[in-house]
């Protein structure tokens, strides 16, 4: 498991992985300026001592969509290449070759996590003090640390087993990019009855954006939102191990 692990590393570590994470690192930072409160206004406070929290929060939007992009291109590049016959002769055992991508993906997500908090957290803070607001840590900020490397990683692995069902790349890349950046933009907030109950609505909710999309009363509560991203993740988890070892190569 070791070695398939290593194996991964090695793939991941290519200039265009370099270049999304700068990208994606600048749009987080981006996000945050847009979102932080120019003034003290009844809506938006700079004193208010859950806004760092949000601001590290909201960062998440863009490297959620990397996260999942970089899980499916993790499986779906061994067929676009033709390095999917070595790779199973390697290890014949299909679920392990699986499982080493999850665990590395996993890892991968911790750092884009830690990553994404140190730029927002740093832009935020920088913002607030420059505004002459209060910049507070308070818990409501270690529970979206916390929560933050639960969902990414729950992304990392989902969008391995996305890239193991589709298998074709430029279609698993496609798909990704319909769903999670226009499918659920447009419905979470038209229609937010439906919208709470995809992924993005209960990441929404974890991460607690409701308040930047204003939709505070129609978000899921935070531990049904946790069960519905588990439900998703073991049923995204329990079809790759279903399909994956049965699978011609071609």
């Amino acid at each position: 498991m070791t070695a398939l692990m290593r194996a991964e590393v090695l793939k991941l570590r290519t200039r265009s992985t370099v270049w999304l994470l700068l990208t994606t690192l600048g749009l987080a930072a981006l996000t945050v300026v847009t979102n932080t409160p120019k003034t003290n206004r009844a809506e938006a406070s700079l004193n208010d001592p859950h806004l760092l929290a949000g601001l590290a929060g909201i960062g998440f939007g863009v490297p959620e969509v990397l996260i999942v992009l970089l899980g499916g291109l993790a499986f779906t590049q061994e067929f676009r290449y033709g390095t999917v016959t070595s790779t199973y002769l390697a290890e014949p055992r299909r679920t392990r070759v699986l499982v080493a991508k999850w665990l590395t993906m996993a890892i991968t997500s911790i750092a884009l996590t830690l990553a994404t908090l140190a730029v927002s957290v740093t832009v935020g803070c920088a913002l607030i003090s420059s505004r002459h607001g209060n910049v507070t840590v308070a818990f409501a900020f270690w529970q979206t640390v916390a929560v933050a490397l639960l969902v990414m990683a729950a992304y990392a692995v989902v969008g391995v087993a996305i890239g193991a069902l589709l298998r074709n790349q430029i279609v698993a890349v496609v798909a990704v990019l319909i769903w999670m950046l226009a499918v659920e933009q447009i419905v979470i907030p038209a229609y937010p009855t439906i919208g709470r109950w995809m992924p993005g609505g209960a990441t929404d909710a974890l991460l607690r954006f409701g308040p930047v999309l204003h939709l505070d009363q129609n978000l899921l509560p935070t531990p049904v939102a946790g069960l519905v991203l588990l439900g998703y993740t073991s049923a995204a988890i329990t079809l790759a191990l279903a399909l994956t070892p049965r699978r011609d190569l071609l």
